[in-house]
């Protein structure tokens, strides 16, 4: 089930209530004000998400697990993490500055490639964000979108993140349930709520997004897919002949947008998502994880633990060999012949034939 944890969004708050004695329970402690507590099973746990950082490698996981490694995965450290909360997505736009997120509407910061964290944002603030931001304001949705953040905010205002990608070191987005889209130009300093710019009246849930060379796309609910239109500042609808989730997509290094997700579904557009045509990795397991190579290779992994790679931009996938499978949610490239899988059996390294 933990694909579900990370893709769907669905907030596995891990409130334990205990009793000392009859009818007397617990307070529940928020893990986005926990630090996450020390582990020497990082590696081989449940981990979610992974970058590469200049030469190493970085990955996260459950209950606010971070891990590194600057040997090529012989040896893994674990990082200082500010939360407890299960973080799904990690992105480094420099070898030195990089970002994570996850549930509790968390959006971790590191300078340091990956060593140490601070937390830039949570749920609640950027509950409050998203209120000032709408409240007063002249927009037609505005009030819309200020009686759906106080129904957000009612029900905890913890709204989990899935999601982040910089184009830079000083500008990137965060993304998540409920049409959450923020978008910062400082590095995180300051974040900006940009659900107003988005064609999605019915706030399906965002579970990625990506871009390349100024191109820049979301994935979601429903087989939606939006694209970042630069004369509108919003992003609008390029939608997938697929009604189910997508969890993610890949931009190729000719533009091509692979756009994957539930039971082995996989589009492909090389129009900038103005048609698609149905792909296939001869597989019903859900596609969770999707990288292009250097070379112009594209990799795509699944929850069966298969690998899987495209040499012609998308249009075919043959599988590649792995030296111990497991249930893959997500991977990076390190170089472009290696790759770090990360999974339900923690994380591994494999070569590219």
């Amino acid at each position: 089930m933990l694909p579900i944890i990370k893709k769907a969004g669905v907030v596995a708050s891990l409130l334990l209530i205990a009793s000392t004695q009859a009818g007397t329970a617990l307070a529940f402690d928020n893990p986005i004000n926990i630090p996450a507590a020390q582990s020497k099973i990082g590696a081989t746990s449940a981990l979610l998400g992974s970058a590469v950082a200049g030469t190493r490698i970085v990955a996260v996981g459950l209950r606010g697990m971070i891990i590194y490694s600057d040997d090529a995965g012989a040896s893994w450290t674990q990082a200082r993490v500010p939360v407890g909360s299960d973080l799904v997505a990690v992105n480094f736009p420099s070898p030195k500055l990089g970002w994570a997120v996850g549930h509790g509407g968390v959006v971790l910061h590191s300078r340091d490639g990956g060593a140490t964290w601070v937390k830039q944002l949570d749920g609640v603030q950027a509950a409050e964000l998203a209120l000032r931001q709408f409240q007063g304001s002249g927009a037609p949705e505005a009030a819309m979108l200020v009686e759906r953040e106080k129904n957000l905010q009612a029900g905890g205002g913890t709204q989990p993140f899935l999601d982040v990608y910089f184009e830079s070191e000083t500008t990137g987005f965060v993304v998540g349930t409920f049409n959450r889209l923020f978008r910062t130009t400082d590095g995180g300093k300051t974040w900006t709520p940009w659900m107003d710019r988005t064609d999605n009246p019915g706030e399906l849930h965002f579970y990625s997004i990506r871009g390349r060379a100024g191109s820049l796309y979301l994935t979601g609910e429903q087989g939606a897919v939006w694209r970042f239109d630069k004369a509108s500042q919003r992003f609008v609808q390029a939608a997938t002949p697929y009604k189910g989730t997508l969890f993610g997509l890949v931009v190729t290094d000719k533009d091509t947008v692979l756009a994957f997700g539930m039971r082995g579904s996989l589009y492909r557009s090389d129009d900038q998502g103005r048609s698609w045509e149905k792909a296939s990795l001869g597989t019903p397991a859900g596609i969770t994880g999707g990288v292009a190579l250097a070379g112009g290779n594209v990799l795509l992994t699944t929850q069966a633990g298969a690998v899987n790679v495209s040499r012609d931009d998308g249009k075919t996938f043959q599988p590649v060999k792995t030296s111990r499978p497991m249930a893959y949610f997500g991977l990076a490239p390190l170089d472009d012949k290696r790759i770090v899988l990360v999974g339900a059996e923690g994380v591994r390294l494999e070569s590219i034939q």
